[in-house]
């Protein structure tokens, strides 16, 4: 795999030397917008961070582009890789372009089930922000600073929101690498992963250094190791020490490039292959053009939000460093998909679903359940039949095979 991303990786810089030449002479590519709409594919749900910046950058790139209608379009699902193939099977006539995580990369080293494209051939239009990876625990536990956790005598338990999540991979790669005792715990969802340590459930998580702020802001966490900086937190982050500073094998440091580059690469934007070159250059141009100007800067501040744009020749080189990763964190990642997680059933009859299945509620001896259920990562069966989630009807009576109560399910199993 790694041999073929350098492949790719190669022909995708030969392709971005193409774009940069073929368009040098070219007419004023803003004209062709005139009187078109450019479709934005959001590859998540509305609200939170990938759909504010995907909105923010639309509004902006409209106005800056006369005539043109930018319409945004939420295609959420299978971990961002729904959206992520529409994009890439679009035509690559400069009216669709969109946005994703940057953890599709590690899903295209493992090679998951449900890609249906090569991040090395994208049309790359740019980065939006950066949102750098942080270590936190509770202000009341054990561990005080990241020496703690690093020669921890026992296992280190690790929150995560799900297996394969960007918490449960950086949470394995960094207790593998810093060879720390660990286990991760699933099942602990948004503000539920800074609660549960709260609460003396886990003793870490690894996220964004955006996610969870309040808490650090409100005394209750604090952050305890970073990979690299952003002058989002610059401040915040000057006692707090970086993780290539401490890193002292060649796996260590490795990882924490890695993963320091991960956390450079948000808000990810980008089109199909072979974008007509004329129109990748106008779009790059008017992208960086909308994140420097002082009105798009002004309105992310008062949503606390903090532009760290980079243009798509430097996106796209961060992009391919991060797909050629050498054997060791290829293995690394390749390990990952194998990890296996202790589960508990839980059974009862089906009181209430919501969100077309997304949200399914079982009543059990007067308690009640709630799973959420993944369009890719939870199997949902009907009488001995894999079913689509929105199958599920009130009335059945389904097991839940979950790490944790009130968490994703992993299976739902019912009859009726």
């Amino acid at each position: 795999m790694r041999q073929t991303s350098k492949i790719l990786a190669a022909a995708a810089l030969l392709g971005s030397a193409a774009v940069l030449s073929g368009a040098a002479d070219a007419a004023d590519g803003k004209d062709y917008y005139k009187g078109k709409t450019v479709k934005w594919i959001i590859a998540t749900g509305s609200g939170g961070g990938h759909d504010y910046y995907a909105r923010l950058f639309a509004r902006h790139m409209e106005r800056l582009l006369p005539g043109s209608t930018f319409v945004t379009i939420n295609r959420p699902g299978a971990g961002h890789r729904i959206g992520a193939n529409l994009i890439y099977a679009a035509k690559p006539n400069g009216l669709t372009i969109g946005n994703f995580t940057t953890g599709l990369i590690y899903t295209q080293i493992q090679n998951l089930k449900g890609i249906r494209f090569d991040l090395a051939k994208m049309s790359w239009i740019g980065k939006g922000a950066s949102d750098i990876r942080v270590v936190s625990v509770a202000n009341t536990s054990e561990y005080k600073k990241w020496e703690d956790i690093a020669n921890s005598k026992r296992k280190v338990k690790w929150s995560a929101g799900g297996v394969g999540t960007g918490a449960w991979n950086d949470s394995f790669l960094i207790s593998e690498a810093f060879k720390i005792p660990y286990r991760i715990i699933p099942g602990y969802q948004g503000p539920e992963a800074a609660l549960g340590m709260l609460r003396g459930e886990t003793d870490a998580l690894v996220g964004g250094a955006s996610s969870g702020m309040e808490y650090v802001r409100a005394g209750q966490t604090k952050i305890i190791l970073r990979f690299g900086n952003t002058k989002q937190f610059e401040k915040l982050f000057k006692d707090v020490p970086d993780a290539l500073d401490l890193a002292k094998t060649e796996e260590q440091k490795r990882l924490g490039k890695m993963l320091t580059l991960y956390g450079q690469l948000s808000r990810v934007v980008a089109g199909p292959p072979n974008m007509h070159p004329d129109r990748l250059k106008t779009l790059r141009a008017v992208y960086m053009e909308a994140a420097n100007s002082p009105v798009l800067i002004e309105e992310a501040k008062r949503s606390h939000r903090e532009v760290e744009a980079a243009n798509g020749e430097e996106t796209t080189k961060m992009v391919l460093d991060m797909l050629n990763q050498p054997p060791e964190i290829v293995n690394m990642l390749t390990a990952l998909t194998k990890v296996k997680v202790p589960m508990i059933k839980s059974s009862g009859k089906v009181v209430e679903i919501k969100r077309g299945g997304r949200s399914i509620v079982i009543g059990s001896k007067g308690e009640k359940y709630t799973a959420k259920v993944s369009g890719s990562r939870t199997t949902v069966m009907v009488n001995g039949k894999k079913v689509k989630r929105k199958a599920v009807k009130v009335g059945m009576i389904c097991t839940f095979t979950w790490p944790k109560v009130n968490s994703e399910a992993k299976t739902v199993d019912c009859k009726g």
